[in-house]
C-alpha cells in the first residue's frame, strides 16, 4: 500500500510476513545480514533497524547482545514485532528518523527498494548514526535475479549511498550487500 513515495504494510501485509517468517523463507538472508553487521560493529553496540517488519532480525540482534531499536512506518508490523522482541519500537519513516547520532550501526534488510526517494532517507540514516557508524544494506540483486521483482542494482545501491557514506558493495547471489561507513 502506498505512503507517498514509500510503501507500507497494513494488517494483511503483516499477516503475510508473519507466515513467511514462520516458513523461515528469509532466514538465510537474515544470517548474512547479521554476519555483515558483526564484522562492522561489536556486540553491545546500539543498532537501528530500519523497516524491521514483524521483528525477526531484531529478535536475532538481541540474542547476539546488541542494543536494538526498530523504526517502521507500519503499526501493524510493529504490533507483531512487539510479540517477538523487547527492542524499542518506534512508528516512523526512513525519511525522518527520530534520533540523531544515537547509533553505532544501522541495518536495512530488503527495505531500501520500498523507500522511493532515497535521498531523504539516506540523509536521515546518516544523521541517526554517529560519525564512523556503519550502515549495512541487503537487497535482491536485480541485475542478476530480475525475477525477484523488488530489489536494486549495484549502481542504484552505490548511487543512493555514496553522498553520505564510503560504500563497499559485494555481490553474493542473489543478494547485494552494502557496507557503508558514515563520513
Amino acid at each position: 500500500m502506498g505512503y507517498g513515495y514509500f510503501e507500507y504494510f497494513d494488517e494483511e501485509g503483516a499477516q503475510m510476513y508473519e507466515w513467511l517468517v514462520r516458513l523461515r523463507l528469509f532466514e538465510w538472508a537474515y544470517r548474512i545480514a547479521l554476519r555483515e553487521l558483526e564484522a562492522a560493529a561489536p556486540r553491545g553496540s546500539r543498532v537501528l533497524e530500519i523497516g524491521p517488519g514483524i521483528g525477526r532480525v531484531l529478535e536475532l540482534l538481541e540474542r547476539r547482545g546488541y542494543r536494538a531499536v526498530g523504526v517502521d512506518v507500519s503499526p501493524a508490523m510493529l504490533r507483531r514485532a512487539k510479540r517477538r522482541t523487547s527492542a524499542d519500537l518506534l512508528v516512523g519513516g526512513s525519511w525522518r528518523l527520530p534520533l540523531r547520532g544515537a547509533f553505532d550501526a544501522a541495518l536495512a534488510v530488503f527495505v531500501l527498494h520500498h523507500w522511493g526517494d532515497h535521498s531523504s532517507s539516506i540523509d536521515s540514516v546518516a544523521r541517526a548514526l554517529r560519525p564512523g557508524g556503519v550502515f549495512v544494506v541487503l537487497e535482491a540483486d536485480l541485475s542478476r535475479a530480475p525475477a525477484a521483482g523488488h530489489g536494486c542494482t549495484p549502481e542504484c545501491l552505490r548511487g543512493a549511498l555514496e553522498g553520505k557514506f564510503d560504500v563497499e558493495v559485494k555481490r553474493r547471489w542473489p543478494l547485494l550487500i552494502a557496507r557503508a561507513v558514515r563520513r
